[in-house]
């Protein structure tokens, strides 16, 4: 079972990306912002756009981009994450992107 629950509405994305706190790598740039109230669990939101490649692609990336979330959120507070994977991120290695997302985790 995921630690995290899917970031769902549209308004929830856009809120984050105007007012999260965002850090970038080369592969992915993470948007974080604090729980809301009557959050349980943290929520996530994982955008892979059409320039990262056709639907086979972009879903592998998507997949690999939420097992890596759910290793990196245990143990830590719930929170809100977007993750927009940027074109370095569908030739990127497994290691290379989990990499990316605890570094972007850590930095703030």
């Amino acid at each position: 079972m995921r630690r995290f629950a899917a970031l769902r509405r549209r308004s929830d994305f856009s809120r984050l990306r105007q007012r999260g706190r965002r850090v970038s790598t080369p592969t992915l740039t993470l948007y974080r912002s604090d729980a809301a109230e009557g959050d349980p669990t943290s929520l996530v939101g994982i955008t892979v756009t059409k320039t990262i490649g056709k639907a086979v692609v972009r879903n592998k990336l998507r997949r690999r981009l939420a097992a890596i979330v759910h290793e990196a959120l245990a143990g830590m507070p719930a929170m809100r994450l977007l993750l927009v994977a940027r074109p370095a991120a569908a030739s990127a290695a497994f290691a290379t992107l989990r990499a990316d997302v605890s570094s972007a985790l850590r930095r703030e």
